[in-house]
């Protein structure tokens, strides 16, 4: 995050059923504060695309990713905002970063006045009530954060 980047309302995003409920609540958070929006993905470490394509290809392979996610981020956003009964009218940005879910929304929180999150993810613990992420943000966070659940 650039260093003179307004604060603003966090989300973390990735495409799962709680992540989109949050992105519905965040933009509501962030319209009624006037901050702006970040809509926040994040891509697996870059050590996980070495060991998978080693050489030359490692950089075209990391970059293909994150624009990959970043034009998925784009149509989740726009998907979400479509559905609200009230368009999305504020300021947002979309951001993709290499590193855990949870590093990145830690990172963030360090800069901005909230971080929403769902409950869970896309991980395969469906039985928790909050997943491996929401439950490090919430008790790492150095800011408020609000967890939406489905």
């Amino acid at each position: 995050m650039a260093e003179d980047e307004p604060r603003g309302v966090v989300v973390g995003v990735d495409g799962s059923e709680p992540s989109r409920r949050a992105l519905d609540w965040a933009m509501t958070e962030a319209q009624l504060r006037g901050l702006p929006l970040y809509v926040v993905s994040a891509a697996p470490p870059a050590g996980a695309y070495a060991a998978m394509a080693p050489g030359g290809l490692y950089v075209e392979d990391i970059s293909a990713a994150l624009d990959a996610i970043r034009g998925e981020t784009e149509a989740l956003v726009a998907e979400v905002d479509q559905g609200r009964d009230e368009r999305f009218t504020g300021e947002s940005h979309v951001q993709v970063y290499s590193g855990t879910a949870t590093e990145v929304l830690l990172g963030m929180s360090e800069r901005h006045e909230l971080v929403v999150v769902g409950s869970r993810g896309t991980g395969g613990f469906s039985r928790l009530l909050l997943g491996s992420v929401s439950t490090a943000v919430v008790h790492h966070a150095a800011c408020p954060v609000l967890v939406v659940r489905t």
